[in-house]
């Protein structure tokens, strides 16, 4: 058993005891279908060859019981299997869930939200089917060949043998055919996801591509990708359909023979036409699951290919490791230190910056300015810890980050940044985001000191009004005072603005700009910003050039220096 089966196996296991109740109903089954097709010996010789009419009478009194026992067992084995795929993809799709919440910011990077959702959505649904359906039907067809084998040989072992001379050659056809399934169902997987992407950036983007008039090229873009698809698909379907009349021709032959050597016997007196058409019934009975075997085998290459991909999104590893006893501070004041810093991307072969030093002291508004590239946002996302320094070390409060507990240095951290992230809910639940369990008071307080509880009292349900998708009911300076507000409702230490006003036209910056000086009372700030203007308040610009920090000091202190900042400041205003 590989690896991929073994893994698969361990969701299915907890649910053991149900699994043994469902495979004993396929068994019970089983041997139900296999008396029935024995009884056809008797039938055929004993009520129609010999006009058995009491016989007849308790055959039509014994038939009905028969049939109830039979849909009982089906349904019971049917429901038991369905409850198990449900619960197993259940429990797979919350690991997923959580696996992907445990990984670091460098995954988002590599991965397209688009291709992990097509894993969460369709490959998780070939996974169900594979779960509920494989099991469900292979011990019913295995054991129900079995139980008729077991009549066949009974009733006429020189014929059976004849007839199972299919099998091994079934074997074989199956094998090919199914490494042909895997090997394309996978690809399919692979475009699928891609088809996912190529929909979502174009409903993301559409304003863009209707601006430019793109229209054309994107519809070409996904033409190709969809003919791509259907190919593989048809790769995957065609050996899949050719198994079922393969499998029904190879039938069809043993048929033949079992034909003309059972009318010689029957003609020669050594066989009864009951034995006959009880061999012939078990025959075509031990058909069916062979072919439904060959069906099934289609299912279960695609499943296991989909749970190859599922599988190497839970093998994904963080590459930011926390440590087993991670140090809680009880007191955060806001200090910072960067001690030779060193990072660059793990795709790139050049450094964002290179032995960065410089200290924050608690209180202070430090802002981070420079060109493009210079790795002003990456500060933030290092102290954030979505991943690690190369080298050096960042210090809060004397204690090396790696050393400290990042949940419990996050809550005392808030976060404003370019494009606010708004969720479909209400506008409290989006304001108490780093605090569920803020009272009405608190949120009120926290929007009246980002300036944003005008507007929300103005909206149709105020605090309880549905934002929509991406809070697509707001304005630009509306988002920024929500995410000003949830980052003062946590009543961090350390507030820090990733290029907070970028987005918004002069009057709106005006209003967050004023938002956010309300903050600055006993915490941290630490700014990234592009336009000088909301930084000439700071305690100490830090501006970044070529890997490190080309000058530092306060708006009055720079300016005088004639350096790097001043040209920028010049040439915005």
């Amino acid at each position: 058993m590989n690896r991929l089966s073994k893994e698969l196996l361990n969701y299915i296991k907890p649910y053991k005891i149900r699994f043994i109740q469902a495979a004993l109903s396929m068994i019970f089954l089983a041997m139900l279908r296999g008396a029935i097709v024995y009884s056809l010996k008797p039938i055929v010789d004993h009520i129609f060859v010999t006009k058995d009419l009491k016989l007849l009478h308790l055959l039509i009194l014994v038939l009905p019981i028969v049939f109830a026992l039979k849909m009982s067992f089906e349904y019971t084995n049917g429901y038991l299997m369905s409850w198990i795929g449900q619960k197993s993809v259940q429990q797979i799709r919350y690991d997923l869930f959580e696996h992907i919440h445990k990984l670091s910011a460098e995954f988002y990077w590599r991965k397209r939200s688009s291709d992990v959702m097509a894993r969460v959505i369709n490959d998780l649904n070939n996974v169900q089917s594979t779960i509920q359906f494989t099991p469900l039907y292979l011990i019913r067809d295995i054991t129900t060949l079995t139980a008729l084998l077991f009549v066949l040989f009974y009733i006429h072992w020189r014929f059976a043998l004849i007839s199972i001379i299919i099998m091994p050659l079934a074997a074989i056809i199956l094998g090919i055919l199914g490494k042909k399934m895997r090997k394309a169902g996978k690809a399919s997987q692979i475009i699928i996801g891609e088809i996912s992407h190529k929909f979502q950036e174009s409903l993301q983007g559409i304003l863009v591509v209707k601006a430019f008039n793109y229209e054309e090229c994107s519809i070409k873009n996904f033409k190709e990708t969809n003919d791509n698809y259907f190919g593989q698909m048809m790769r995957y379907l065609k050996a899949a359909i050719l198994s079922g009349p393969l499998m029904e021709l190879l039938g069809s032959m043993v048929f033949l023979i079992m034909i003309y050597l059972g009318g010689k016997e029957i003609f020669s007196g050594k066989m009864t036409p009951g034995t006959f058409f009880a061999f012939m019934g078990a025959f075509f009975t031990v058909y069916m699951p062979i072919k439904n075997i060959a069906k099934l085998n289609s299912q279960l290459q695609l499943g296991m290919a989909s749970w190859e991909r599922i599988l190497q999104i839970l093998d994904e590893k963080p590459s930011v490791i926390m440590i087993d006893s991670p140090l809680k501070l009880k007191k955060i004041e806001g200090g910072i230190t960067f001690e030779n810093v060193s990072y660059r991307y793990p795709s790139r072969e050049d450094y964002v910056f290179k032995n960065l030093s410089f200290k924050i002291n608690p209180g202070e508004m430090a802002a981070f300015v420079g060109p493009s590239g210079s790795g002003k946002t990456t500060i933030i996302h290092l102290l954030l810890r979505f991943f690690d320094p190369a080298a050096g070390a960042i210090l809060f409060e004397g204690h090396n980050l790696r050393e400290l507990d990042i949940k419990n240095l996050r809550y005392n951290m808030g976060l404003v940044t370019q494009d606010t992230v708004l969720f479909d809910d209400t506008v409290a639940k989006n304001i108490t985001i780093g605090k569920p369990n803020a009272s009405m008071d608190e949120i009120a307080e926290a929007a009246i000191s980002a300036d944003a509880h005008a507007f929300i009292k103005s909206l149709p349900q105020g605090y309880d009004t549905i934002l929509g998708e991406r809070g697509i009911k707001l304005s630009g300076g509306q988002k920024q005072r929500l995410a000003i507000a949830r980052a003062i409702l946590k009543n961090p230490k350390i507030i820090l603005f990733d290029e907070a006003t970028s987005n918004l036209d002069t009057a709106s910056e005006k209003v967050v700009q004023h938002a956010i000086e309300k903050t600055l009372k006993e915490r941290t700030i630490i700014m990234v910003a592009h336009r000088l203007s909301t930084v000439k308040n700071a305690d100490k610009i830090i501006v970044l050039k070529n890997a490190g920090i080309a000058e530092m000091g306060n708006h009055k202190e720079l300016l005088a220096k004639g350096g790097l900042y001043k040209k920028l400041y010049e040439a915005q205003n």
